[in-house]
C-alpha cells in the first residue's frame, strides 16, 4: 500500500513544478492595425497622408506574477513605415518613417507628403503600408529571451474624389518695399466638378509683406465651373525693412462640392518679390541766399527708380527759424525712371542769419502706381548764405555848400541788387549846421545794375566851420513780389566852405574897400 502511495505523491509533485513554469513563461507579438486619419483627396492635390498605427497586441501567454514581462513580446522594436507601390495615381515625395518602439495601446501616427496625378481618375485605391519591426516572441521565467523580426504589409484605402481642384497658373505683383501694391493671382479649378460658394484665401508666411494689419485676407468666387480660370487681387504692403527678394504665400479654396458638403483644397504655395523701394536724389543748382534778403534756392530731383511716379511734390522740411520758404510745397509733375527736374523756392533770409555753408531737408511726395500717397525719404542739399549786401550804392556829386549858404546836391543811386525794384523813395536827414528844406526824391524803378541821379536841397548855417558835416539818406522801396521793404540807413558827407567870410563880404572885397579909402583919404589930403 505504501509502494504505491509514493509514486503517486511524486507525480503530483512534478505535474505541480511543471504547471508553475508554464505560468512564469511569456509569449506573445504585436498586431497592429493601420488606418488613415483623411482618406480622401483630389486630382493634382499635394497634401500629407497621416497614416494611424495602433498595437492592440497580441498575448499568447501572460504572467500574473510579473504583467510587466506581458509588455515585453507585444512591443513592436524598431519600427519603421513605408508606403509601397501600387495601382493608386500618387506619387510619395518622403521616405520611411521611424516610429522607435510602438507599444500596445495608443495610437501613433507617420505623415507622407505626397502628390496626386493632376488626371488621376476618382475611384477607391489600395495603397500598401509596409511594416518592418522586431520583437520578443518569448520571455522564459530564467529571463532568456527569445527575439524575431518581421516586415508585414498592410492596407489602407484612399478615395480620389471627382470634387473641384484648383491650380495656381499665374502670380504677377506690384508690391514695392516700403509701400503698398497688389498681387494678383490667377486660379483654374482643374477639377470635375463645380465648387458653389468658394471663397479663395491667401495668406502670408513673413512680417514684412502683410494685408494691411493682417497676415491672411479672403476673396469670394461664389459659382465655379470646372475648366474654368479666375484672378483674385489682394492689398499687399510691404515694410520698410523688406528687401527685393521672394516672399512665401499659401493660397487655399473653401467651398461646397455638388452634394453641400464643405470641402477646403489643401494650401498651394506662390511667391511674391516685391520691387525695390522708390528712391530719389537731390541736388543744390542755384542759390542766391543773402542774409538780410529775400532770395531763391534752386533744387534738381531726380527720380531714381525703378517706376515711374506721378504729381510729385517737393517739401520744405528745413527747420530754421532764420530762413523762411514764403512756399513750403512745390509741384513738380510726374516723373519718369532717370527723368529730373528743378524746384525753386524763395526764401526770406532775416538780418539775424549767419553766412556760410548750410545743410537743408526735403522730401519728395508722390502718387504710387496704386494711386497711393507715398513720402520719400528725407533728402538733402547744401547751399551757402552770402553775408549781407547794400540794396543801393550812393555816390555825391557836386557836394559842396558854403556858410550861410545853400545849394544843391546830386546823389547818383545804383540798384546792387540781381532783381528789379521799383517805387523807390528816398528822403535826406540832416543836423544842424545843416539844414534841408527838399529832403525827399522819387526814382519810379531801376533793374539790377542801373543808376538815377537824385537831387536835394542844402543850407548851412553862417557859423558852420569849413568842413565835412554828415547827413544820411534812407530808402523805401518795392521788391518784384509787391512786399514794401525799408533799406538800411546811409550815411554820407556834404563840404562847407567859408569864402564869404563867415556870411560877410568876401576879403577880396573888404580889401577892395579899405584900398579904396585909402586913395580917397590921400587925395585929400594931396589936394587941400
Amino acid at each position: 500500500m505504501k509502494s504505491r502511495t509514493l509514486p503517486l505523491i511524486l507525480a503530483a509533485a512534478v505535474l505541480v513544478i511543471t504547471a508553475g513554469t508554464a505560468v512564469a513563461d511569456v509569449r506573445g507579438s504585436p498586431k497592429i492595425k493601420v488606418s488613415l486619419q483623411e482618406d480622401t483627396v483630389a486630382a493634382g492635390d499635394e497634401t500629407t497622408l497621416e497614416v494611424v498605427l495602433v498595437n492592440s497586441g497580441d498575448l499568447n501567454e501572460g504572467s500574473t506574477e510579473n504583467p510587466s514581462l506581458n509588455s515585453g513580446v507585444t512591443t513592436a522594436r524598431g519600427l519603421t513605415v513605408d508606403i509601397g507601390d501600387s495601382k493608386a495615381p500618387i506619387s510619395v515625395t518622403t521616405g520611411a518613417r521611424s516610429l522607435g518602439n510602438l507599444q500596445a495601446g495608443a495610437p501613433e501616427t507617420a505623415s507622407f507628403d505626397i502628390s496626386v496625378d493632376e488626371d488621376a481618375e476618382p475611384g477607391t485605391y489600395r495603397v500598401p503600408v509596409e511594416l518592418e519591426y522586431d520583437y520578443y516572441r518569448l520571455i522564459e521565467n530564467d529571463g532568456d529571451r527569445q527575439r524575431s523580426s518581421t516586415a508585414p504589409t498592410k492596407y489602407v484605402e484612399l478615395t480620389v474624389s471627382d470634387d473641384a481642384t484648383f491650380d495656381v497658373t499665374n502670380v504677377s505683383s506690384t508690391a514695392q518695399v516700403g509701400s503698398s501694391g497688389t498681387v494678383a493671382v490667377t486660379v483654374e479649378n482643374t477639377g470635375q466638378t463645380t465648387a458653389y460658394d468658394a471663397d479663395i484665401t491667401l495668406e502670408t508666411k513673413n512680417e514684412e509683406l502683410t494685408f494691411g494689419e493682417r497676415t491672411r485676407s479672403t476673396r469670394t468666387a461664389g459659382e465655379w465651373a470646372p475648366g474654368e480660370t479666375r484672378t483674385f487681387e489682394y492689398d499687399v504692403t510691404a515694410s520698410d525693412d523688406a528687401q527685393a527678394e521672394p516672399y512665401p504665400f499659401s493660397l487655399s479654396v473653401a467651398f461646397d462640392n455638388p452634394d453641400g458638403v464643405q470641402k477646403e483644397s489643401s494650401g498651394s504655395s506662390i511667391s511674391v518679390t516685391p520691387d525695390t523701394e522708390q528712391s530719389f536724389s537731390l541736388s543744390t543748382v542755384d542759390s542766391s541766399l543773402r542774409v538780410g534778403e529775400e532770395r531763391t534756392i534752386t533744387t534738381s530731383i531726380t527720380n531714381d527708380g525703378p517706376r515711374a511716379v506721378s504729381n510729385v511734390v517737393v517739401n520744405w522740411e528745413s527747420d530754421k527759424s532764420n530762413l523762411s520758404p514764403q512756399e513750403t510745397q512745390i509741384a513738380v509733375g510726374n516723373l519718369e525712371p532717370g527723368a529730373s527736374t528743378e524746384a525753386t523756392f524763395t526764401v526770406d533770409v532775416t538780418d539775424s542769419a549767419e553766412q556760410g555753408a548750410k545743410q537743408f531737408d526735403f522730401v519728395a511726395s508722390y502718387r504710387n502706381s496704386e494711386g497711393d500717397r507715398v513720402d520719400s525719404d528725407t533728402l538733402e542739399a547744401q547751399a551757402t548764405v552770402d553775408e549781407s549786401q547794400d540794396e543801393f550804392a550812393l555816390e555825391p556829386v557836386n557836394a559842396t555848400v558854403s556858410a550861410g549858404g545853400s545849394s544843391t546836391i546830386d546823389i547818383k543811386v545804383t540798384n546792387e541788387r540781381d532783381v528789379r525794384l521799383s517805387e523807390i523813395s528816398a528822403k535826406l536827414f540832416a543836423s544842424s549846421p545843416i539844414e534841408t528844406d527838399d529832403d525827399e526824391a522819387f526814382i519810379s524803378e531801376l533793374g539790377p545794375g542801373e543808376s538815377e541821379t537824385i537831387t536835394f536841397s542844402l543850407s548851412a548855417e553862417g557859423s558852420a566851420l569849413e568842413k565835412s558835416y554828415p547827413f544820411s539818406v534812407d530808402f523805401e522801396y518795392t521788391e518784384p513780389d509787391g512786399d514794401t521793404v525799408l533799406s538800411d540807413t546811409y550815411r554820407k558827407s556834404v563840404e562847407v566852405t567859408t569864402e564869404n567870410g563867415g556870411g560877410g563880404l568876401p576879403l577880396t572885397a573888404v580889401g577892395g574897400v579899405a584900398l579904396v579909402l585909402v586913395l580917397a583919404v590921400g587925395g585929400y589930403v594931396r589936394f587941400r
